[in-house]
C-alpha cells in the first residue's frame, strides 16, 4: 500500500511540473496553447520577429568582438555604441520609431590623468 501512495504522490508532483513548464513556456503546439489559456486568461505572448532577433544576435556578436579587443578606450566607445544601438532597438520594439542612433560618439574622447 505504501508504494503505490508513494507513487501516486510523485505522479502528482510530475504532472504538477509538467504542466507549470506548459503555462510558463513559449512556442507551444495546440494542446499545450489550450491548458495554457485555461491556467492564463488573456492573450498569449506574441513571438518576437525573426528581424529583431537577427538584429539583437548581431549586436551580441558585436559586442563580444569589442570586448575581445586589446585597448581600453575602444572597448569603452564599442560598448557606448551598442547601447545606443540596443536602446534603440528597444524603443523600435516598443513602437517609438523617432530615435536616433549616432555611429560613432561627437565627443571628444576624454583622457584620464594620473593624480598622485
Amino acid at each position: 500500500m505504501q508504494p503505490i501512495l508513494i507513487f501516486i504522490v510523485l505522479m502528482i508532483i510530475a504532472m504538477a511540473l509538467a504542466v507549470g513548464m506548459i503555462v510558463q513556456g513559449h512556442g507551444c503546439n495546440r494542446a499545450e496553447c489550450w491548458l495554457r489559456s485555461f491556467f492564463i486568461k488573456g492573450e498569449p505572448e506574441e513571438q518576437v520577429p525573426e528581424k529583431i532577433q537577427n538584429t539583437a544576435y548581431y549586436l551580441m556578436l558585436e559586442l563580444g568582438d569589442l570586448l575581445e579587443g586589446e585597448k581600453d578606450m575602444d572597448q569603452y566607445y564599442g560598448v557606448k555604441t551598442v547601447f545606443n544601438h540596443v536602446s534603440a532597438l528597444r524603443a523600435e520594439t516598443l513602437g517609438y520609431n523617432n530615435t536616433k542612433v549616432p555611429l560613432r560618439p561627437d565627443e571628444t574622447p576624454s583622457y584620464l590623468k594620473v593624480v598622485k
